[in-house]
């Protein structure tokens, strides 16, 4: 979120999302990343809201433009800087998933979770952690470490989502920065 006047909850953004689609801009979409995280466990430092969507068509050629939204942005009256769109004081950043089968699944699949009241998608925790691993950023192996820790993943689940998009063998080399000195029984081991 940005300083100044902002929202304090998701009323204004999920309109916006939603008329997006309406109008055939972006299929269907899923909050993402931190704030995703934030949704399912606890607070952590985050500026964006990240907004995982697939497109309604698929472009055959491997670049997706992100035009459209923008334009779409400039229509209505929010600003934008470089990836970031203002939208009613909240920084979103609309990640095209069309192109990765995880993301895609993540997106299909995601939770449907009531926030002020409000049903929106959410990227379920088991898909959150199989993208942090692909993206391998040490602060996306902090938040896998955090939702381990918490024992809030279902293993089976997750090591399912690992093994459908080849993830297994990064998960074996890397497991050891989640591992915590506690085992618990829903500990990742």
């Amino acid at each position: 979120m940005t300083e100044g006047k902002v929202s304090t909850d998701l009323h204004d953004v999920v309109p916006v999302l939603r008329d997006m689609c309406d109008i055939g801009l972006i299929g269907r979409f899923a909050i993402g990343g931190a704030f995703a995280a934030i949704i399912h466990h606890e607070p952590i430092s985050t500026i964006d809201l990240d907004i995982f969507f697939l497109f309604r068509t698929i472009s055959t050629g491997p670049i997706l433009s992100l035009s459209p939204i923008y334009d779409y942005a400039r229509g209505r009256g929010f600003s934008f800087d470089h990836e970031f769109v203002n939208i009613h004081g909240w920084l979103v950043q609309f990640v095209e998933a069309t192109h990765n089968p995880l993301w895609v699944e993540a997106v299909e699949q995601a939770e449907t979770i009531m926030i002020n009241g409000e049903p929106i998608p959410v990227i379920g925790r088991e898909h959150l952690v199989a993208m942090w691993l692909f993206a391998g950023r040490t602060k996306d192996y902090h938040k896998i470490a955090m939702f381990s820790d918490a024992g809030i993943l279902d293993i089976a689940k997750l090591l399912a989502i690992l093994e459908r998009h080849e993830l297994m063998v990064k998960w074996e080399k890397e497991k050891w920065r989640f591992e915590s000195d506690e085992a618990e029984p829903n500990s990742i081991d």
